[in-house]
C-alpha cells in the first residue's frame, strides 16, 4: 500500500511540474515610428552665410534655421527672401523646395 502511494506521489509530483503553464516573455523591439512627411512651410527672413553654410535669419522670432542647398540660398545672400520648404525640427534644417526674393 505504501509503494502505491509514494508511486503516486511521485506520478502526481511529476505531472504537476509538467502541467505548470510555462508562460512565455515576448520581448518586443519597438519599431522605428517614422514621422509623416511634413508639409511645405513658407519661412521669411535673410540669407545670412554661416561659415560653409547659409542660414535664414527670422527677426520676428529671433530663430535662426540651416538652409540645406547653399547653391539656391548664395544667390540671396543678404536679402529678405520667402522660403518654401520643410523643415526638420529636430535639427532646425530647412529642405529648401523654393527661394523667393521679397522687395
Amino acid at each position: 500500500m505504501r509503494r502505491i502511494f509514494l508511486s503516486l506521489a511521485g506520478f502526481v509530483t511529476l505531472f504537476s511540474l509538467t502541467a505548470i503553464p510555462v508562460q512565455s516573455t515576448v520581448l518586443s523591439t519597438p519599431t522605428l515610428q517614422s514621422k509623416p512627411p511634413s508639409e511645405a512651410q513658407t519661412f521669411m527672413g535673410t540669407v545670412l552665410r554661416d561659415g560653409e553654410k547659409f542660414v535664414l535669419s527670422d527677426s520676428a522670432t529671433k530663430t535662426r534655421y540651416t538652409l540645406d542647398n547653399p547653391k539656391k540660398a548664395s544667390s540671396y545672400e543678404g536679402k529678405t527672401v520667402k522660403v518654401t520648404g520643410t523643415l526638420d525640427s529636430g535639427s532646425n534644417l530647412i529642405h529648401v523646395e523654393t527661394i523667393e526674393s521679397v522687395v
